[in-house]
């Protein structure tokens, strides 16, 4: 399992250096891959509510996430947002009329997943155009998903290797997520506070407190974010989302530490960015 999932974090990692130092197709493939990635987590995500009962239209409601991310990473915002809306309604005056229970009750579904999952998805991917004076595009971007990738990797080293002391660790929430200890949550606090300092070092965009109370937030963000999924999945009753990355499941299984970060990142930057504009003026 730890041989799988260090190939599933390169293969990642290669992707996440591609987009970041590849210039200047970093952004082509960015906007390439990080839409589709969305699109396969929502698809997974609908699925799994789909084969537990909760009926709906995983394809449907994947191509129209796509369409939607798509056109907002491309800059038009207003545009897919109108289109989306429309498209949504139209579709929803047409199973109205049909006056299918079961037809209603798909299409009610799949308006719950999209609007459940398309701000924290909307937001992450948004946050690659976070403009930075002095630095190329995905900075901000960078930082969000070091510091979340953080939590994940320093809660799974801190956890297995407290898992073997005489007493193992301390559970969380045995009954979610079974391996989450506090031991595994303060490691991974630790080693996200450590990419939001050098970070600092290294980049100096911020000051010091704004990237360790950030990377704090994203911490406990990717923390919940996690058992979020997990909530999901085991009322679900699967392991993984998906199998398409080695080790670490489906695009889902993946991306569900930014279930909330993409939120918790995106507003507050705008709002700080706001703020430097404004003392520059």
């Amino acid at each position: 399992m730890f041989k799988y999932r260090v190939i599933g974090f390169t293969l990642l990692m290669g992707l996440l250096g591609g987009i970041f130092f590849w210039r200047p197709w970093g952004e082509v493939l960015f906007l390439i891959a990080a839409p589709l990635m969305a699109a396969l987590a929502v698809y997974e995500c609908a699925k799994m509510f789909n084969d537990a009962g909760r009926k709906n239209f995983p394809g449907i409601t994947a191509l129209v996430f796509y369409i939607f991310i798509l056109a907002s990473c491309m800059g038009a915002v207003n545009t897919s947002i109108l289109v989306a809306m429309c498209i949504i309604s139209l579709a929803g005056g047409v199973v109205m009329l049909c006056k299918n229970e079961e037809l209603t009750g798909k299409y009610f579904n799949s308006c719950g997943i999209l609007f459940f999952l398309t701000p924290p998805l909307l937001g992450l991917l948004k946050s690659f155009y976070l403009p930075l004076a002095g630095a190329p595009a995905g900075a901000w971007l960078l930082f969000l998903c070091l510091a979340t990738k953080a939590t994940d990797s320093g809660g799974y080293i801190v956890g297995t290797l407290t898992s073997k002391l005489p007493k193992g660790n301390h559970k969380i929430a045995p009954s979610l997520s079974p391996k989450k200890s506090w031991e595994g949550l303060f490691g991974g606090i630790a080693l996200s506070l450590t990419v939001g300092w050098l970070f600092f070092k290294f980049a100096g965009y911020a000051p010091l407190w704004w990237y360790l109370g950030t990377a704090f937030m994203l911490s406990l963000g990717s923390f919940f974010g996690d058992l979020a999924e997990s909530a999901v999945k085991r009322m679900c009753n699967i392991k993984d989302s998906g199998h398409w990355v080695p080790g670490m499941g489906g695009a889902f299984d993946v991306l569900d530490s930014f279930i909330f970060n993409g939120i918790i990142f995106y507003i507050p930057m705008l709002l700080f960015l706001d703020s430097m504009e404004c003392c520059l003026h």
